[in-house]
């Protein structure tokens, strides 16, 4: 790997101890910030939910692409037990946030839009978008399960989460701390939680990255911790390819049921055109019973 000075420079400010307290008072407004807005139409939305009778939920926080929600909200519907699929919207874009109501009201998969976060960092505007929907809708519903999938991380064979968690706190992808042995967060594109074991938590799902941990790390002190391994369900992360030719990249199985085809929102593979109709091709012939099931056909 080459020398980059300005990597360099930027990893010693951030081992700085006044420019960390900067960063956090900066990042602590922004979230308090954050979580106070839209509280109201969270608490309707969470009543809503709550009188359908559903006590297992599942979180997707949709970020600027349709496509990739259609096909989540399908595979939910093929292969998933047990939990009840909610789409919460994060995306910058409004034109994305309108098609992306579309795709779930034509599904018939619930779903909330996120005031607009302002968070450019894109693991810190994940966790905060996650806090604000444990503390706003989650908090207030009081279900039995909860948990939060990436809109990019399908179920391909059919699964039933709750039987797995049987008497279990949590089930997910244990990632550990690169700066800590002792420390391990679930990675927060998969992870699932018993209600119960949590209630008086101040769940915390921002990063910590000082203590080498990514977005979901902060919840290693207030929860993980004092976990004992008969409490967890960890997944097993594999590498994965799709056979899509040249422009094949590696992709990740957790366990063999869930595939994450990974950085769709960002990952300038993945936003390259062709090769987002690659994966899209790829996961409605393969696994989504073909391409006249598919709601969004512009990429």
């Amino acid at each position: 790997m080459s020398w980059n000075p300005r990597r360099v420079l930027i990893d010693l400010l951030n081992q700085n101890r006044p420019v960390r307290a900067a960063k956090a008072l900066r990042n602590a407004l922004i979230e308090r910030n954050f979580r106070g807005r839209g509280v109201a139409e969270g608490l309707k939305f969470a009543d809503e939910v709550r009188r359908t009778g559903d006590r297992r939920f599942c979180f997707v926080i949709a970020f600027n692409t349709p496509w990739v929600i259609d096909a989540m909200a399908r595979s939910w519907e093929l292969y998933s037990s047990g939990m009840t699929l909610v789409v919460v919207d994060n995306s910058p874009k409004q034109s994305a946030r309108t098609r992306i109501e579309e795709i779930c009201r034509a599904r018939g998969v619930a779903y909330f839009s996120l005031p607009r976060n302002w968070e450019r960092h894109p693991n810190r505007s994940h966790g905060t978008s996650m806090n604000w929907i444990f503390h706003n809708i989650i908090r207030p519903m009081q279900p039995e399960l909860f948990g939060f999938l990436d809109h990019d991380c399908f179920p391909i064979i059919p699964v039933d989460i709750p039987a797995t968690m049987e008497g279990k706190a949590v089930y997910g992808s244990k990632r550990w701390s690169t700066s800590d042995h002792q420390a391990w967060f679930l990675w927060a594109g998969f992870c699932f939680f018993r209600f119960s074991a949590m209630e008086n938590v101040d769940m915390d799902f921002n990063p910590r990255f000082i203590h080498g941990m990514d977005t979901g790390g902060g919840n290693w002190a207030g929860l993980y911790r004092l976990l004992g391994e008969n409490d967890v369900v960890d997944v097993p992360a594999t590498t994965a390819h799709l056979n899509l030719g040249e422009a094949d990249s590696g992709h990740q199985m957790l366990g063999s049921a869930f595939l994450h085809i990974g950085g769709a929102g960002y990952r300038k593979l993945v936003n390259a055109e062709r090769y987002r109709r690659l994966v899209s091709n790829y996961l409605w012939e393969t696994y989504l019973q073909g391409d006249e099931n598919r709601l969004v056909k512009e990429l």
